[in-house]
């Protein structure tokens, strides 16, 4: 073999040690070595190839099947600024904890710093968001993978010469990698039992869950007696057995006065948790599989596997107000944005994946979302907030699920519009992806920075448009349907199906109004 295709056979079988099976690939001249390898040797291998032309695209939807399945997933590049276009997706990754692993071709090492075309420089254009990050030139170079920890993106940055046709390993072996990195922080249970005994009026705020960890967490707050607000991506807002003691309402937790606040799993988006940087004399515990606590101010930060097995004293719940615990009447005028998640909650089966593509849907959700009917499979990008990716994310995520729901807003979706390029749904599995379009991202206009601006003003603010999906659903070949909330929902019989919502922007408006007031 050549030294290109030595060097691609010894990539894929490092990668293949690692766990990965699945590989997003992005084909490039520089790469060629690399992807005609994967290809040939790929059945044999049990890996499955998937291929896009976006790169940032492809990372985004990367990441959604390694969020999937907890397993590394690769995306593969060529180079020079295709490898810059995978950053966004790392950075997600990286405050997520996804196993994300990019896997970029390179021109040799003397061609940096040359100005050559395709060459700019790529060995450490990720800075600390690829904590294991190792710069390829000869096989060796590979063993640096037993350092990565698994729960941080990795980068290889493979230098290849000049592609020839001849650059083709026709297989590979899986390389057995000794070591997994930094093994986690191991579970203290008693850290979050001394916080609980010692702590004044707790509250439970709980971000995103995985999934292995419900269980536990629902046992905690069952047993404990301390209230508690859920997120929708928790996976226990709905839950039945916990109605005595969970705050429905976000805007009623500033209200309650906490004297302790104990936040399990991802950082939460309710604005009371921003509320606690200026509120330092409430001792804060969060409990979390990755290492941030989420606040600028001093707190307290437990970092485990598995949640915690706990033995404390059940407490009555200290609420006194009980109008502030359990499923409060939804009311709102059934034309606005948030009747109408309300009503999509009221549709979705407990058993379908939900996606929320962005902050208002979100928010939305959190608020207006049904008691009635469970989720525990709801999920969000949240680590950075961002709104690109989040279609693609949708998709890898929800690859192989019988029915899934992804809300999303217009800004979030013009973000996206390739993204449909990777769905390739098996026959039966429903995908619908809803798109609230109110002609602008409205959300900026609610925060207090740009309440104040005039009509004009907004316009630049909102990034107002005019534009309506149904050509870009006919441009991938899926079913549309338009609604408008307070009218009959649209048929559900496509298998593959954008449904575009147009809420009334006034009934909105007049919503979040009444919220002010109240």
């Amino acid at each position: 073999m050549t030294g290109n295709a030595i060097l691609a056979a010894e990539t894929l079988g490092y990668l293949t040690g690692l766990g990965v099976e699945e590989f997003v690939v992005c084909a490039g001249a520089r790469n060629a070595p690399l992807v005609t390898s994967l290809l040939r040797g790929a059945p044999a291998n049990g890996c499955e190839v998937l291929s896009h032309f976006d790169e940032r695209t492809a990372a985004f939807f990367a990441m959604g099947l390694a969020r999937r399945s907890g397993k590394p997933v690769a995306v593969m590049t060529t180079s020079g600024t295709a490898v810059a276009e995978l950053l966004p997706a790392l950075i997600e990754s990286f405050y997520s904890g996804v196993p994300l692993v990019l896997v970029t071709a390179d021109r040799p090492v003397n061609f940096r710093g040359s100005g050559a075309p395709q060459a700019i420089e790529q060995v450490g254009i990720f800075g600390r968001y690829a904590p294991t990050a190792l710069d390829v030139s000869v096989v060796d170079d590979l063993t640096g993978v037993a350092e990565w920890d698994r729960k941080t993106p990795l980068h290889l940055n493979i230098c290849f010469d000049e592609p020839r046709a001849e650059d083709v390993a026709e297989s590979w072996s899986a390389m057995a990698v000794s070591g997994s990195g930094t093994p986690p922080a191991a579970s203290d249970d008693e850290v979050l039992g001394d916080f609980c005994r010692a702590a004044s009026l707790p509250l439970v705020l709980l971000g995103a869950l995985d999934p292995g960890w419900q269980e536990g967490v629902a046992r905690f707050l069952t047993t404990s007696g301390i209230p508690f607000w859920a997120e929708g991506t928790s996976g226990l807002r709905e839950l039945a057995g916990l109605i005595d003691t969970r705050i429905a309402s976000e805007s009623d937790l500033a209200a309650l006065n906490p004297g302790s606040v104990i936040r399990i799993g991802g950082i939460p988006s309710c604005r009371f948790w921003r509320d606690l940087e200026s509120l330092p004399d409430v001792p804060v515990l969060s409990v979390s599989t990755l290492p941030f606590t989420g606040l600028a101010r001093e707190s307290d930060l437990l970092v485990s596997e598995t949640f915690p097995e706990v033995e404390i004293e059940t407490q009555p719940c200290w609420v006194k107000d009980r109008t502030l615990l359990g499923a409060p009447t939804f009311s709102g005028d059934e034309r606005s944005e948030p009747a109408a998640v309300r009503q999509l909650s009221e549709m979705i089966p407990s058993e379908a994946l939900v996606f929320l593509g962005n902050s208002m849907p979100i928010r939305e959700w959190n608020l207006a979302a049904t008691f009635e009917i469970s989720h525990p499979q709801c999920f969000a990008s949240r680590g950075t907030n961002g709104i690109d990716g989040q279609i693609a994310t949708f998709l890898g995520l929800s690859r192989g699920a019988a029915e899934s729901w992804g809300i999303f807003g217009d800004l979030t979706a013009l973000y996206d519009l390739n993204a449909p390029a990777l769905l390739r749904s098996q026959a039966g599995e429903k995908r619908r992806i809803v798109i609230l379009n109110n002609g602008g991202g409205r959300i900026f206009s609610r925060l207090p920075s740009m309440a104040g601006l005039e009509p004009d003003e907004k316009k630049h603010t909102e990034n107002h448009h005019g534009r309506h999906f149904s050509s870009w659903a006919e441009m991938w070949d899926l079913d549309y349907a338009a609604w408008h909330p307070g009218d009959s929902f649209p048929s559900l019989e496509s298998d593959a199906l954008v449904i575009e919502v147009f809420p009334d922007n006034e009934a909105t408006e007049a919503f979040w109004e009444s919220r002010k007031q109240s």
